[in-house]
Protein backbone atom coordinates (compact mmCIF):
# COMPACT_ATOMS: atom_id res chain seq x y z
CA UNK A 1 0.00 0.00 0.00
CA UNK A 2 1.25 3.49 -0.87
CA UNK A 3 0.34 6.19 1.67
CA UNK A 4 0.73 9.95 1.28
CA UNK A 5 0.68 11.90 4.54
CA UNK A 6 0.48 15.69 4.91
CA UNK A 7 1.02 17.32 8.30
CA UNK A 8 2.01 20.64 9.83
CA UNK A 9 4.83 19.28 11.97
CA UNK A 10 6.46 15.86 12.34
CA UNK A 11 5.92 15.66 16.09
CA UNK A 12 7.21 12.57 17.95
CA UNK A 13 3.89 10.73 18.22
CA UNK A 14 3.15 11.34 14.53
CA UNK A 15 6.54 9.95 13.56
CA UNK A 16 6.05 6.84 15.69
CA UNK A 17 2.55 6.33 14.31
CA UNK A 18 3.84 6.59 10.73
CA UNK A 19 6.70 4.23 11.60
CA UNK A 20 4.08 1.65 12.53
CA UNK A 21 2.14 2.23 9.30
CA UNK A 22 5.20 1.91 7.08
CA UNK A 23 5.85 -1.74 7.99
CA UNK A 24 5.25 -3.42 4.62
CA UNK A 25 3.89 -0.20 3.13
CA UNK A 26 5.40 2.79 1.31
CA UNK A 27 4.91 6.09 3.15
CA UNK A 28 5.76 9.64 2.08
CA UNK A 29 5.24 12.25 4.81
CA UNK A 30 5.18 15.90 3.75
CA UNK A 31 5.48 18.50 6.51
CA UNK A 32 5.06 22.30 6.42
CA UNK A 33 7.15 23.45 9.40
CA UNK A 34 10.38 22.04 10.82
CA UNK A 35 10.03 23.31 14.40
CA UNK A 36 7.90 24.99 17.04
CA UNK A 37 9.00 28.02 19.07
CA UNK A 38 7.42 26.94 22.36
CA UNK A 39 8.88 23.41 22.23
CA UNK A 40 12.27 22.19 23.35
CA UNK A 41 14.27 21.00 20.29
CA UNK A 42 14.84 17.63 21.99
CA UNK A 43 11.09 16.99 21.84
CA UNK A 44 11.17 16.90 18.03
CA UNK A 45 14.38 14.88 17.91
CA UNK A 46 12.99 12.15 20.17
CA UNK A 47 11.70 9.91 17.34
CA UNK A 48 13.42 9.08 14.03
CA UNK A 49 11.31 8.42 10.91
CA UNK A 50 11.71 5.14 9.03
CA UNK A 51 9.77 6.53 6.06
CA UNK A 52 10.42 9.12 3.38
CA UNK A 53 9.93 12.75 4.41
CA UNK A 54 9.75 15.96 2.42
CA UNK A 55 9.19 19.58 3.42
CA UNK A 56 6.37 21.29 1.55
CA UNK A 57 7.55 24.07 -0.74
CA UNK A 58 5.44 27.12 0.02
CA UNK A 59 4.41 29.93 -2.33
CA UNK A 60 6.75 32.93 -2.31
CA UNK A 61 3.90 35.22 -3.40
CA UNK A 62 0.91 33.95 -1.37
CA UNK A 63 1.49 33.58 2.36
CA UNK A 64 0.37 30.25 3.82
CA UNK A 65 -0.28 28.69 0.41
CA UNK A 66 1.59 25.77 -1.19
CA UNK A 67 3.70 26.40 -4.24
CA UNK A 68 2.33 25.49 -7.67
CA UNK A 69 5.15 22.99 -7.97
CA UNK A 70 4.07 21.11 -4.82
CA UNK A 71 0.39 21.13 -5.82
CA UNK A 72 1.28 19.84 -9.25
CA UNK A 73 3.28 16.98 -7.71
CA UNK A 74 0.38 16.02 -5.43
CA UNK A 75 -2.16 16.14 -8.26
CA UNK A 76 -0.04 13.90 -10.49
CA UNK A 77 0.91 11.46 -7.71
CA UNK A 78 -0.52 7.96 -7.50
CA UNK A 79 -0.95 6.82 -3.89
CA UNK A 80 -3.55 4.36 -2.63
CA UNK A 81 -4.36 6.52 0.39
CA UNK A 82 -4.06 10.26 0.98
CA UNK A 83 -4.00 11.08 4.68
CA UNK A 84 -4.27 14.77 5.59
CA UNK A 85 -3.62 15.79 9.18
CA UNK A 86 -6.53 18.16 9.78
CA UNK A 87 -7.85 20.99 7.63
CA UNK A 88 -6.69 24.05 9.59
CA UNK A 89 -4.47 25.66 6.96
CA UNK A 90 -4.91 26.94 3.39
CA UNK A 91 -2.35 24.37 2.21
CA UNK A 92 -4.33 21.45 3.62
CA UNK A 93 -7.62 22.78 2.26
CA UNK A 94 -6.07 23.30 -1.17
CA UNK A 95 -4.64 19.76 -1.22
CA UNK A 96 -7.91 18.19 0.02
CA UNK A 97 -9.89 19.98 -2.66
CA UNK A 98 -7.45 19.03 -5.43
CA UNK A 99 -7.42 15.37 -4.43
CA UNK A 100 -11.20 15.03 -4.11
CA UNK A 101 -11.64 16.56 -7.56
CA UNK A 102 -9.53 13.66 -8.86
CA UNK A 103 -11.58 11.10 -6.92
CA UNK A 104 -8.67 10.11 -4.69
CA UNK A 105 -9.17 8.25 -1.39
CA UNK A 106 -8.85 11.12 1.08
CA UNK A 107 -8.77 10.61 4.84
CA UNK A 108 -8.70 13.62 7.14
CA UNK A 109 -7.15 12.94 10.53
CA UNK A 110 -8.64 14.81 13.49
CA UNK A 111 -6.57 14.01 16.58
CA UNK A 112 -8.37 16.50 18.79
CA UNK A 113 -10.93 19.25 18.76
CA UNK A 114 -11.84 22.26 20.90
CA UNK A 115 -15.62 22.31 21.23
CA UNK A 116 -15.68 24.65 24.24
CA UNK A 117 -13.86 27.69 22.85
CA UNK A 118 -15.96 30.83 22.81
CA UNK A 119 -16.99 31.75 19.27
CA UNK A 120 -15.73 34.93 17.63
CA UNK A 121 -16.85 36.70 14.45
CA UNK A 122 -14.14 34.99 12.42
CA UNK A 123 -15.57 31.62 13.48
CA UNK A 124 -18.57 32.17 11.21
CA UNK A 125 -16.26 31.85 8.21
CA UNK A 126 -14.38 28.95 9.82
CA UNK A 127 -17.61 27.10 10.53
CA UNK A 128 -18.65 27.53 6.90
CA UNK A 129 -15.31 26.04 5.77
CA UNK A 130 -15.66 23.17 8.25
CA UNK A 131 -19.11 22.25 6.94
CA UNK A 132 -17.83 22.26 3.37
CA UNK A 133 -14.98 19.94 4.41
CA UNK A 134 -17.31 17.64 6.37
CA UNK A 135 -19.67 17.32 3.41
CA UNK A 136 -16.90 16.99 0.84
CA UNK A 137 -16.91 13.21 0.54
CA UNK A 138 -13.66 12.68 2.46
CA UNK A 139 -13.38 10.14 5.28
CA UNK A 140 -12.56 11.22 8.84
CA UNK A 141 -10.29 9.51 11.37
CA UNK A 142 -11.18 10.91 14.80
CA UNK A 143 -9.18 10.51 17.99
CA UNK A 144 -12.25 10.87 20.22
CA UNK A 145 -16.00 10.41 20.26
CA UNK A 146 -16.28 14.15 20.90
CA UNK A 147 -14.49 14.87 17.60
CA UNK A 148 -16.52 12.24 15.74
CA UNK A 149 -19.82 13.65 17.03
CA UNK A 150 -18.78 17.16 16.02
CA UNK A 151 -17.84 16.02 12.51
CA UNK A 152 -21.13 14.13 12.05
CA UNK A 153 -23.11 17.07 13.42
CA UNK A 154 -21.37 19.24 10.81
CA UNK A 155 -22.77 17.10 8.02
CA UNK A 156 -20.29 14.26 7.44
CA UNK A 157 -21.65 10.90 6.32
CA UNK A 158 -21.73 8.66 9.41
CA UNK A 159 -20.31 5.75 7.38
CA UNK A 160 -17.21 7.86 6.62
CA UNK A 161 -16.42 8.74 10.25
CA UNK A 162 -14.14 6.43 12.25
CA UNK A 163 -13.01 6.65 15.89
CA UNK A 164 -9.56 5.32 16.79
CA UNK A 165 -7.55 5.05 20.05
CA UNK A 166 -5.42 8.22 19.97
CA UNK A 167 -2.17 7.57 21.81
CA UNK A 168 1.56 8.04 22.29
CA UNK A 169 2.19 4.66 23.92
CA UNK A 170 3.37 1.23 22.81
CA UNK A 171 1.82 -1.85 24.43
CA UNK A 172 5.04 -2.43 26.38
CA UNK A 173 4.83 1.10 27.86
CA UNK A 174 1.60 0.37 29.75
CA UNK A 175 2.01 -1.16 33.19
CA UNK A 176 -0.67 -3.11 35.04
CA UNK A 177 -2.19 -2.20 38.38
CA UNK A 178 -0.36 -5.19 39.87
CA UNK A 179 2.99 -3.85 38.62
CA UNK A 180 2.35 -0.36 39.96
CA UNK A 181 3.07 -1.01 43.66
CA UNK A 182 6.55 -2.48 43.14
CA UNK A 183 7.56 0.04 40.47
CA UNK A 184 6.19 2.94 42.51
CA UNK A 185 8.18 1.92 45.56
CA UNK A 186 11.41 1.68 43.55
CA UNK A 187 10.84 4.98 41.73
CA UNK A 188 10.00 6.86 44.93
CA UNK A 189 13.26 5.60 46.43
CA UNK A 190 15.09 6.77 43.32
CA UNK A 191 13.58 10.25 43.75
CA UNK A 192 14.20 10.16 47.51
CA UNK A 193 10.47 10.53 48.17
CA UNK A 194 9.67 7.20 49.89
CA UNK A 195 7.65 8.90 52.62
CA UNK A 196 5.62 11.21 50.39
CA UNK A 197 2.34 11.01 48.54
CA UNK A 198 3.32 12.38 45.12
CA UNK A 199 1.28 14.54 42.75
CA UNK A 200 2.61 15.22 39.25
CA UNK A 201 1.84 17.79 36.54
CA UNK A 202 3.55 17.67 33.12
CA UNK A 203 3.26 20.34 30.42
CA UNK A 204 4.81 23.51 29.09
CA UNK A 205 5.04 26.46 31.47
CA UNK A 206 2.71 28.70 29.46
CA UNK A 207 -0.41 30.67 30.54
CA UNK A 208 -2.78 28.16 28.90
CA UNK A 209 -1.80 25.43 31.37
CA UNK A 210 -2.91 27.49 34.43
CA UNK A 211 -0.31 26.04 36.79
CA UNK A 212 -0.75 29.17 38.90
CA UNK A 213 -4.14 27.69 39.92
CA UNK A 214 -2.46 24.40 40.82
CA UNK A 215 0.20 26.14 42.92
CA UNK A 216 -2.43 28.14 44.84
CA UNK A 217 -4.58 25.03 45.34
CA UNK A 218 -1.52 23.17 46.68
CA UNK A 219 -0.82 25.82 49.34
CA UNK A 220 -0.87 24.38 52.90
CA UNK A 221 -0.86 20.77 51.72
CA UNK A 222 0.61 18.55 54.47
CA UNK A 223 4.40 18.19 54.48
CA UNK A 224 4.19 14.47 53.61
CA UNK A 225 2.76 15.36 50.18
CA UNK A 226 4.91 16.62 47.33
CA UNK A 227 4.13 18.14 43.94
CA UNK A 228 6.34 18.00 40.86
CA UNK A 229 5.52 20.34 37.96
CA UNK A 230 7.62 19.38 34.93
CA UNK A 231 7.85 21.12 31.57
CA UNK A 232 9.79 24.38 31.44
CA UNK A 233 8.85 27.52 29.58
CA UNK A 234 8.14 31.23 29.66
CA UNK A 235 6.09 31.22 32.88
CA UNK A 236 8.75 29.65 35.09
CA UNK A 237 9.78 32.92 36.79
CA UNK A 238 6.15 33.77 37.49
CA UNK A 239 5.58 30.35 39.08
CA UNK A 240 8.74 30.69 41.16
CA UNK A 241 7.61 34.11 42.39
CA UNK A 242 4.15 32.74 43.28
CA UNK A 243 5.64 29.79 45.18
CA UNK A 244 7.88 32.17 47.13
CA UNK A 245 5.00 34.57 47.84
CA UNK A 246 2.80 31.75 49.16
CA UNK A 247 5.64 30.20 51.13
CA UNK A 248 5.06 26.73 49.66
CA UNK A 249 7.91 24.32 50.38
CA UNK A 250 6.68 21.00 49.00
CA UNK A 251 6.73 21.88 45.27
CA UNK A 252 9.53 21.46 42.75
CA UNK A 253 9.58 22.96 39.25
CA UNK A 254 11.59 20.97 36.71
CA UNK A 255 12.40 21.91 33.11
CA UNK A 256 11.65 19.81 30.00
CA UNK A 257 12.30 16.07 30.12
CA UNK A 258 12.14 13.42 27.41
CA UNK A 259 9.52 10.66 27.85
CA UNK A 260 12.11 8.13 29.04
CA UNK A 261 13.28 10.56 31.73
CA UNK A 262 9.68 11.19 32.81
CA UNK A 263 8.98 7.50 33.28
CA UNK A 264 10.24 7.42 36.90
CA UNK A 265 8.04 10.39 37.83
CA UNK A 266 4.89 8.90 36.30
CA UNK A 267 5.49 5.55 37.97
CA UNK A 268 6.27 7.17 41.32
CA UNK A 269 3.17 9.38 41.21
CA UNK A 270 0.05 8.76 43.28
CA UNK A 271 -1.86 11.34 41.25
CA UNK A 272 -1.62 13.23 37.95
CA UNK A 273 -3.05 16.77 37.75
CA UNK A 274 -3.74 18.86 34.64
CA UNK A 275 -5.21 22.36 35.01
CA UNK A 276 -5.19 23.55 31.39
CA UNK A 277 -7.84 25.95 30.06
CA UNK A 278 -8.32 23.59 27.14
CA UNK A 279 -6.68 20.66 25.35
CA UNK A 280 -7.72 19.31 21.96
CA UNK A 281 -6.58 15.99 23.45
CA UNK A 282 -3.57 15.96 25.83
CA UNK A 283 -1.35 12.90 25.41
CA UNK A 284 -0.07 13.34 28.98
CA UNK A 285 -3.34 11.69 30.08
CA UNK A 286 -2.37 8.54 28.18
CA UNK A 287 1.10 8.65 29.70
CA UNK A 288 -0.22 9.10 33.24
CA UNK A 289 -2.83 6.35 33.00
CA UNK A 290 -0.28 4.04 31.38
CA UNK A 291 1.50 4.29 34.75
CA UNK A 292 -1.74 3.60 36.65
CA UNK A 293 -2.12 7.19 37.85
CA UNK A 294 -5.53 8.60 38.81
CA UNK A 295 -6.18 11.84 36.92
CA UNK A 296 -7.59 15.19 37.99
CA UNK A 297 -8.16 17.46 34.99
CA UNK A 298 -10.26 20.37 33.88
CA UNK A 299 -13.43 19.46 32.00
CA UNK A 300 -12.26 21.21 28.83
CA UNK A 301 -9.55 18.70 28.04
CA UNK A 302 -10.81 16.28 25.38
CA UNK A 303 -8.45 13.47 26.42
CA UNK A 304 -9.58 13.64 30.04
CA UNK A 305 -13.28 13.84 29.12
CA UNK A 306 -12.78 10.84 26.83
CA UNK A 307 -10.75 8.71 29.25
CA UNK A 308 -11.87 9.73 32.74
CA UNK A 309 -15.27 8.99 34.23
CA UNK A 310 -15.69 11.35 37.17
CA UNK A 311 -15.17 9.39 40.38
CA UNK A 312 -13.81 6.30 38.61
CA UNK A 313 -10.37 7.04 37.08
CA UNK A 314 -10.16 10.44 38.76
CA UNK A 315 -12.09 13.71 38.79
CA UNK A 316 -13.01 16.45 36.31
CA UNK A 317 -13.19 20.04 37.62
CA UNK A 318 -14.09 23.42 36.16
CA UNK A 319 -11.28 25.58 34.75
CA UNK A 320 -9.90 27.88 37.45
CA UNK A 321 -11.92 26.32 40.29
CA UNK A 322 -9.14 26.12 42.87
CA UNK A 323 -11.47 24.99 45.66
CA UNK A 324 -12.74 21.99 43.66
CA UNK A 325 -9.20 21.20 42.56
CA UNK A 326 -7.96 21.25 46.16
CA UNK A 327 -10.83 19.05 47.35
CA UNK A 328 -10.25 16.52 44.56
CA UNK A 329 -6.52 16.30 45.34
CA UNK A 330 -7.23 15.87 49.06
CA UNK A 331 -9.77 13.11 48.36
CA UNK A 332 -7.37 11.02 46.29
CA UNK A 333 -4.19 11.61 48.29
CA UNK A 334 -5.96 11.24 51.65
CA UNK A 335 -7.94 8.07 50.96
CA UNK A 336 -5.79 4.98 50.29
CA UNK A 337 -8.75 2.78 49.34
CA UNK A 338 -10.15 5.32 46.86
CA UNK A 339 -6.71 5.95 45.35
CA UNK A 340 -6.04 2.25 44.82
CA UNK A 341 -9.44 1.82 43.18
CA UNK A 342 -8.73 4.71 40.83
CA UNK A 343 -5.24 3.39 40.03
CA UNK A 344 -6.77 0.05 39.04
CA UNK A 345 -9.47 1.73 36.95
CA UNK A 346 -6.94 4.01 35.19
CA UNK A 347 -4.69 1.05 34.31
CA UNK A 348 -7.65 -0.89 32.90
CA UNK A 349 -9.12 2.07 30.99
CA UNK A 350 -5.94 2.83 29.03
CA UNK A 351 -5.47 -0.76 27.80
CA UNK A 352 -5.88 -0.74 24.03
CA UNK A 353 -4.72 2.86 23.60
CA UNK A 354 -1.51 1.75 21.88
CA UNK A 355 0.37 2.48 18.67
CA UNK A 356 -0.12 -1.16 17.73
CA UNK A 357 -3.93 -0.87 17.89
CA UNK A 358 -3.85 2.57 16.29
CA UNK A 359 -1.87 1.30 13.30
CA UNK A 360 -3.92 -1.91 12.97
CA UNK A 361 -7.21 0.01 12.92
CA UNK A 362 -5.95 2.51 10.36
CA UNK A 363 -4.60 -0.18 8.05
CA UNK A 364 -7.89 -2.10 8.20
CA UNK A 365 -9.86 1.06 7.39
CA UNK A 366 -7.51 1.82 4.48
CA UNK A 367 -7.67 -1.73 3.10
CA UNK A 368 -11.48 -1.76 3.34
CA UNK A 369 -11.63 1.56 1.45
CA UNK A 370 -9.36 0.24 -1.30
CA UNK A 371 -11.39 -2.98 -1.57
CA UNK A 372 -14.66 -1.04 -1.74
CA UNK A 373 -13.56 1.29 -4.53
CA UNK A 374 -11.94 -1.59 -6.44
CA UNK A 375 -15.23 -3.54 -6.39
CA UNK A 376 -17.06 -0.52 -7.77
Amino acid sequence: MKIFYLTELLSPYRVEWMNMLCDGNEVLACYMTAGEKTRDDRWLADKKPRFKTKQVKMSSALRGMPSREFLSEVKSSDFDIYLIDGYSSPTKLKVIRALLRRNKRVFINIDGIDVWRQKSRSDVIKDHIKKRVYRSGACFLCGSRIAADSVKKGGADEKRVFVHPFTSMHTEDIISYEQKAELQRACKQKLDRENHKLALAVGRFIPLKRYDCLIRAWKDMPADRFLYIIGGGTERKNYEALIKELGVKNIELIDFMLPKQLEDYFRAADLFVHTSETETWGLVFNEAMASACPVIATNRCVGAVELVTDGEEGYLVDVGDEKALREAMEKILGDDELRQKMMKNAAERIQGYTYENLAAQHLKIFRDAIAETTQH
